[in-house]
């Protein structure tokens, strides 16, 4: 049995998927290249962990989903059968990665269980944004720093929407967020981990979008989001929804501390008569309400009639 185990982890060691195993304690005992690839955890990083720990798992409202009793990772050892779970994992680096999570028991090993992380597949809307990003690139309208879109690019869609409003009536609302205390952080660790968080929001954000939105770095740790076809009842929800997704990645340190951080953001929906100008402003404006108000929320002005 020893020698078929160790085949099969060799096999699995060179998959693309990243794959797992755990005891029945929930601790891992196994991570393959894949695996490490997909969450830049290494091996010895997460060897006897639990992988809750780990992962720190959100469902799509960003929602700890380890908490939740009916959540079937909470009870690897009650599952029979295969199961699939969509959620969001926090990378090493601290942003938020959507996965999709496959549980199999594999009682021929030892009692363990074979846990597959997949990423999504090409027909999914985060593929999209990513292959969005690629072409981002080559088009020199990316930030160097976060990857995502720079200021140019999110000035040139929100003219564009800005015209379809004007013609056609579709609406839209910019969503424009600072990040908390950031002159702290850099003046606290260091401004190359002020660049990683800065890595970390830009990234969590574009991985929590729908696929036909826009993320761009604005400046410094100023981000812009267009948040497109957007009705009133949904648009503090859909802001929300970014603002906490931020709020719960992590970034860990070389020395393993953990850094956590908020934004405060504001959100102003496209009227008659905006400019570009215009409309940033008053979704920075309604930012600094919200930077007045305590931090870490979102301040909304909907759209008028």
């Amino acid at each position: 049995m020893p020698e078929t185990v160790d085949f099969y982890r060799e096999i699995l060691d060179n998959l693309y998927d990243g794959i797992f195993f755990v005891n029945m304690d929930g601790c891992i005992t196994y991570w393959n290249k894949g695996a490490v690839s997909l969450t830049g955890y290494s091996a010895t990083d997460v060897a006897g962990r639990n992988y809750c720990d780990i992962f720190q798992p959100l469902d799509k409202h960003g929602k700890h989903l380890c908490e939740n009793d009916n959540y079937p990772f909470s009870r690897v050892s009650d599952i029979s059968t295969l199961t699939e779970i969509e959620a969001y994992i926090c990378h090493k680096e601290g942003h938020l990665l959507p996965i999709s999570i496959r549980i199999a028991p594999m009682r021929e090993v030892g009692d363990q269980y074979v846990v597959a992380v997949e990423i999504y597949s090409s027909s999914s809307p985060r593929y999209a944004m990513r292959q969005r990003l690629e072409e981002l690139q080559e088009l020199a309208m990316h930030d160097p720093l976060t990857g995502i879109a720079n200021r140019r690019f999110v000035e040139i869609n929100l003219a564009a929407r800005l015209e379809e409003f004007k013609r056609y009536g579709y609406g839209f609302s910019v969503m424009f967020i600072d990040a908390d205390n950031f002159k702290t952080i850099n003046d606290t660790h260091g401004h190359n981990v002020g660049d990683r968080i800065l890595k970390m929001i830009g990234t969590t954000i574009a991985n929590s979008l729908r696929s036909f939105d826009i993320v761009g770095r604005w400046g410094g740790e100023e981000f812009v989001v267009l948040l497109i076809h957007t009705k009133d009842e949904d648009l503090f929800k859909l802001a929300d929804r970014l603002r906490r997704m931020i709020e719960n990645s992590t970034l860990t340190l070389d020395n393993g501390e953990t850094l956590k951080v908020t934004v405060s953001a504001g959100t102003a929906a496209a009227q008659a008569g905006d400019t570009v100008g215009s409309l940033i402003e008053r979704a920075d404006k309604l930012m600094f309400e919200s930077k007045r108000r305590g931090r870490n929320q979102v301040s909304i002005e909907l759209q008028q009639e």
